[in-house]
């Protein structure tokens, strides 16, 4: 019984995102139906590009950039990754709201006495 309210939790965290991450997921599938395939090689290299854009944005932290126009392109950036990400779980049959919560709670197990 503890183990289904601690999922139920998660995934009621999850949802505070807009959308758990399994619908994303479902999204990106089938809106990707919609254009030509990409083979794999080209869907890891979208994802570098944006994390390269990604870290371009971190790197004007310490520019002349004001931290509105900062926290939108932040967003807009990260919004990017999930998307490459959701891409390429899906082409490997990965659940990426399971991922995320084995991840957690391996983490959660590592760090029981703290750091």
């Amino acid at each position: 019984m503890l183990k289904k309210r601690q999922i139920l939790c998660d995934g009621v965290k999850l949802l505070l995102l807009g959308m758990r991450l399994k619908t994303a997921q479902r999204w990106v599938k089938d809106d990707w139906k919609k254009s030509k395939p990409v083979d794999e090689k080209t869907e890891i290299l979208f994802m570098l590009e944006e994390l390269g854009e990604f870290a371009e944005m971190i790197r004007k932290t310490e520019g002349h950039k004001n931290r509105k126009e900062l926290k939108v392109d932040l967003e807009k950036e990260l919004g990017d990754l999930l998307i490459c990400l959701a891409t390429l779980a899906n082409r490997h049959g990965v659940d990426l709201e399971q991922a995320f919560l084995k991840c957690k709670k391996k983490i959660e197990n590592r760090h029981k006495q703290g750091f």
